[in-house]
């Protein structure tokens, strides 16, 4: 099992599970990269599908303020 120190992100992890969530928040942490110009636009398009497509809004809610 994973440790979570976050709160935010244990909440994430027990609402849903350990793979999608860490996944969401992966892809979500790709997905900032790419606004910051940081990852290529193929990377980026790629990461806003699978946001759309694989991760529930309110995980992404969830996971989006412990991404650095």
């Amino acid at each position: 099992m994973y440790f979570l120190a976050d709160e935010r992100l244990k909440a994430a992890v027990e609402k849903f599970s350990p793979d999608v969530a860490l996944r969401c928040r992966t892809v979500y942490q790709i997905y900032k990269l790419y606004k910051q110009g940081l990852v290529t636009q193929s990377v980026g398009e790629r990461a806003v599908e699978i946001l759309k497509k694989e991760c529930p809004k309110k995980l992404i809610e969830l996971v989006a303020p412990t991404v650095d």
